[in-house]
């Protein structure tokens, strides 16, 4: 491997210039308008930019659609599946004292949602403040109109894998311990489960510039290393493993 490819793996395994790039990546493909992009007339005036009256015209006034047309437009669609169509910032919640990044919604009724955020612990008592990556699963049963563009989700819940970047948290057990010591049990990554509520609103289409709509939420949390610490001492509660975290969503797409 010659030194430019190593350069390049070295800077594109940095997870907080990966986020960086998801982040800007929505800000690029926006719209003017409201339209979806993904019709075969926009596909072909997309590909071929030089010929763009007579492309529309043969769309517009013919029903027959080549396979090649087709081809071009599934290609153009699966391609912009990639794009995120959220931006999420979360506070607390078993991730980091603040976390940022992306996500994605699908479904028949954009029911679930799955994100990628990258978030920082403070140092604290310890050497230096650390970085933390989140794979976040969410499901939202139920969308409830309200008034006035307002919309209440009563339920959104979910789960979540964490980890800690650093050389103190070990995926498999050290050889320091003693066998099983620590059977089943990685400080690497932490599995959470969380359920919530959301209250979020619609942006007005002549009011639009960045962003489709705002959404509040917060989440009570808990995570496997609390649960397992429940059930092993009777002295621990529900009130001891459980967390509250507040967040904003910023819908784009």
């Amino acid at each position: 491997m010659n030194s430019y490819t190593s350069d390049l793996c070295h800077c594109w395994c940095r997870p907080w210039l990966v986020t960086l790039t998801l982040l800007i990546l929505p800000l690029l493909t926006i719209r003017g308008n409201d339209a979806d992009s993904l019709a075969i007339r926009d596909s072909l005036n997309y590909f071929d930019r030089n010929n763009l009256t007579t492309t529309t015209v043969f769309v517009e006034d013919s029903n027959y659609v080549s396979r090649y047309d087709r081809r071009i437009h599934r290609f153009r669609k699966h391609w912009a599946a990639l794009i995120p169509t959220q931006h999420i910032i979360q506070y607390a919640g078993n991730m980091g004292v603040l976390s940022m990044g992306v996500g994605w919604d699908y479904g028949r009724h954009r029911q679930w949602e799955t994100d990628l955020l990258i978030g920082f612990l403070p140092k604290y008592q310890s050497s230096r403040t650390k970085i933390t990556m989140t794979l976040k699963q969410t499901f939202i049963p139920w969308n409830i109109y309200l008034r006035y563009g307002f919309n209440f989700e009563p339920l959104s819940c979910g789960i979540y894998l964490n980890t800690v970047y650093g050389h103190e948290f070990w995926g498999r057990q050290p050889n320091r311990y003693p066998d099983k010591y620590y059977e089943a049990l990685s400080t690497k990554v932490r599995a959470n489960i969380f359920v919530g509520q959301r209250l979020g609103v619609y942006v007005p289409h002549n009011r639009r510039k960045f962003v489709k709509g705002i959404t509040a939420f917060y989440e009570v949390s808990t995570c496997d290393l609390y649960i397992r610490s429940m059930v092993m001492d009777s002295e621990v509660t529900l009130w001891d493993i459980i967390s509250l975290s507040l967040g904003l969503k910023f819908q784009l797409l």
